[in-house]
């Protein structure tokens, strides 16, 4: 695991309440062979109400034997249904356990139903996940193409189930599919779940999507990763606070010490994230450097589950005001801050477009993308990684750009989505290259 820490400024005026952010970068290693890693448990959610009929539930077919196919025998597999109530279609056990030309008739004989209660097929999903949870977890994949409409329909109710479960280690991810489901519920449960929630426009997105999630739940190199916040004086912790959208918790360590704690769940071979955490710094009296807190990242590592720990100290140097007056900002925690507002602006957005208001939606993403292109002009160019942060900004800017036409040309349903999707990504800072381009990159609006 490759962890860096960059403060946006390491310099702070004595005597002076000031505030500091701590850009985070983690990547996960690569393991040098998959082929014997531990098992992973997938759970499968369908949706098979009355709308899925046809070819939408033909894909989802054809994409869960495609799944079956992907598989290790040490993998666990399992298929839940709901319509107006929820049935195991494929009961979860080892691949090397099942009799796969029986799973393949299973999977064959799902049909469709009557209403949409999508609640029913999600706790039954958690309950299959939890009887089958393994060392590196289990992973509940909802796929969907409707609005709840019997049960649990409340996003905050279904999101504290998701949040149940992410505390037995169940991540929870959700597909959308078409243009006639509930963006907001999904994103809640998958942001919830510490998942990811995808839009899936077309059928043949949601083949390639399930095929991309899962992809990602057979390649993870972290498990159970945690990063915890002790600050070294406790009246600071109220104040600690992150700009990503990403659960957190205060909790008493074994030295008696409250520390702020932040689950960031399973990461896949190769993949980047980013944490933005922010700390009040209240007026210190003593020149020279002053430890602030200790960010302490654990993890287990695959294949061989061992548990690992990394710890960082955060200090800064306390200067007379004149020295700390011509400091300058760190380029890369700027541009970090910005693409999180950037990804904040594309919330408010999807809740303009549900209001109605495709105007206040269109003009959200435009100002984002000014002030990142003015923000391009401020990068000095003996800033290290120059290029690489204007790069990120001028792609940032392209996106923000097309969900600007996106929400001024296209049905607010459609758009709406577009921009959940964006913002459920960059929003928990799981916006690495490769992931970005293979969910930006499925449609031109």
């Amino acid at each position: 695991m490759k962890l860096n820490a960059q403060l946006d400024v390491d310099v702070v005026a004595l005597q002076q309440d000031d505030e500091v952010t701590c850009l985070l970068t983690m990547e996960a290693p690569i393991p040098a062979t998959l082929s014997e890693r531990p098992g992973e448990t997938l759970v499968v959610v369908v949706d098979r109400s009355g709308s899925m009929q046809g070819e939408p539930l033909e894909s989802v077919r054809r994409s869960l034997h495609a799944l079956v196919g992907r598989m290790k025998p040490q993998d666990t597999f399992g298929v839940v249904v709901f319509d107006d109530s929820a049935d195991i279609a494929v009961p979860a056990r080892r691949i090397a356990d099942h009799d796969l030309a029986i799973v393949r008739d299973l999977i064959e004989a799902i049909e469709a139903g009557g209403c949409t209660d999508l609640a029913a097929g999600y706790l039954l999903g958690l309950a299959e996940a939890r009887r089958c949870c393994g060392a590196t977890g289990a992973t509940v994949l909802v796929l969907s193409d409707g609005h709840a409409n019997a049960g649990i329909v409340e996003p905050a109710q279904l999101g504290r189930l998701a949040a149940a479960g992410r505390a037995d280690a169940i991540t929870s991810t959700t597909i959308g599919i078409g243009i006639g489901y509930d963006e907001h519920l999904l994103a809640e449960i998958a942001g919830q779940g510490n998942g990811s929630h995808r839009f899936a426009y077309t059928l043949d997105d949601a083949m390639a999507v399930v095929s991309e999630e899962a992809g990602d739940l057979l390649n993870k190199a972290i498990v159970n990763a945690f990063l915890r916040v002790c600050p070294t004086d406790p009246a600071l912790l109220p104040g600690i606070g992150t700009l990503h959208n990403v659960p957190r918790w205060v909790e008493t360590d074994a030295a008696g010490r409250e520390v702020v704690v932040i689950p960031l769940g399973d990461m896949f071979a190769g993949e980047q994230r980013e944490l933005l955490v922010h700390f009040p710094v209240p007026g210190i009296a003593a020149l020279g450097a002053h430890h602030l807190a200790d960010f302490t990242f654990d993890y287990v590592a695959l294949p061989d589950l061992t548990a690992e720990t990394i710890t960082w100290p955060m200090s800064v140097n306390v200067v007379p005001g004149d020295a700390a007056a011509g400091r300058v900002p760190n380029p890369a925690v700027t541009v970090a801050r910005l693409l999180a507002e950037a990804t904040s602006a594309k919330r408010s957005a999807t809740d303009a477009l549900s209001a109605g208001d495709q105007d206040k939606a269109e003009r959200l993403m435009r100002e984002q993308s000014m002030r990142l292109g003015d923000a391009m002009a401020g990068v000095p160019d003996t800033a290290p990684d120059a290029e690489a942060l204007r790069r990120r900004l001028t792609e940032e800017r392209e996106q923000l750009d097309k969900l600007a036409r996106t929400a001024r040309d296209r049905e607010a349903g459609m758009a709406s989505k577009s921009l959940m999707e964006d913002w459920s990504m960059n929003a928990v800072g799981r916006s690495d290259a490769m992931r970005r381009q293979r969910s930006r990159g499925k449609r031109d609006f």
